[in-house]
């Protein structure tokens, strides 16, 4: 499989969480949202 994980953005309606940290690295459930991305991702093959 081959994806594109589109992360550009300045992620204005996620602030307060975006000021320091960039839109992906958000941290959801203990884990950077790209993080989670990334596995799911793995698992779908």
């Amino acid at each position: 499989m081959q994806a594109v994980i589109l992360a550009g953005g300045l992620g204005t309606r996620l602030r307060p969480l975006t000021y320091e940290t960039p839109k992906p690295m958000v941290n959801v459930l203990g884990k950077p949202f790209l993080e989670h991305l990334v596995g799911m991702l793995k698992e779908k093959g």
